[in-house]
């Protein structure tokens, strides 16, 4: 058997875009974090629904256009905030689902997006782009929410896991062991139970048993490198938000729950932790689906 070598996360690194602000924080984490400008593309999604129906003249003409302003946005945009050396593509389709299909189709090791995390109504109507592309795409997803910050300056990241012990986020630890290993990452692993546990016996039971699971279900490189194992008995968002403060966190990981055949229908929801926890996070947030 040949042996293949395994690919890095920050081999092909995919940047969704919408020429925005956020999107261009985005860029700028990639191009920085990146090990080469190469290996980050900036992708735009162009949606064919102006030039979907009518007549078969009309609708390319009115696609050539869309596809020539487009181009002519792009080029403009990586310009103005002097995004030079890396790939750049259009793609056509609504933006999540083409951007999963572009990621696939390349083989992404990472992608790395921004979001304005809609809240409330807002995000009922109109959903989110980026928790679409995340509780689909195989590869770890790297979210920059209205909030984060990114220094990265450190040559061993601080990645914060947070995690329920539910088999959706244990899922996760292959991927958390191998970006762990590939950035020679720590990692501070922290677990939210409900503040209704008052008992002292019962929440020492309880950091025991996180402990004793935690250390039973992981491989022995996490086990190197996890450097504490925290147990907060206060709601998951304040905890996992707070503690990622208080250690300085360069990320917070966490394990996703595919959508499934709800997918889209998850995304509307405005009260999912994996939201809420992006919206108020003060660095990026790292999603993995196992």
């Amino acid at each position: 058997m040949a042996f293949q070598k395994q690919q890095h996360v920050l081999d092909k690194i995919v940047v969704p875009t919408d020429f925005s602000p956020e999107s261009a924080r985005a860029m700028g984490l990639a191009l920085a974090i990146a090990r080469t400008r190469r290996q980050v593309t900036s992708v735009y999604a162009i949606d064919p629904f102006p030039y979907r129906f009518g007549p078969r003249q009309s609708s390319n003409r009115k696609r050539k256009q869309a596809f020539a302003l487009a181009r002519e946005r792009m080029v403009r945009w990586l310009h103005e905030n002097n995004f030079t050396g890396c790939d750049s593509r259009l793609i056509e389709g609504e933006p999540a689902p083409a951007v999963v299909k572009f990621a696939s189709m390349k083989r992404a090791g990472l992608i790395l997006l921004a979001t304005s995390a809609r809240r409330h109504a807002a995000r009922f109507l109109l959903g989110s782009v980026a928790e679409e592309v995340f509780r689909q795409v195989r590869c770890p997803v790297v979210v920059l929410g209205p909030k984060a910050n990114f220094l990265m300056t450190s040559k061993s990241p601080c990645l914060v896991f947070a995690t329920d012990l539910e088999p959706h986020s244990l899922s996760s630890l292959p991927q958390l062991s191998k970006i762990a290993s590939q950035l020679q990452a720590k990692i501070l692993m922290i677990r939210a139970i409900s503040r209704a546990v008052r008992s002292p016996r019962e929440r020492s039971q309880l950091r025991e048993e996180t402990e004793r699971c935690f250390k039973s279900v992981v491989d022995q490189n996490i086990r190197k490198r996890t450097k504490c194992i925290a147990v907060a008995f206060a709601s998951p968002v304040n905890a996992i938000s707070a503690f990622a403060r208080r250690v300085g966190a360069d990320a917070i990981v966490m394990g996703i729950r595919s959508g499934a055949d709800l997918t889209r229908a998850r995304t509307h929801i405005p009260w999912t932790i994996a939201h809420r926890i992006i919206a108020s996070a003060k660095c990026p947030v790292v999603t993995l689906r196992g």
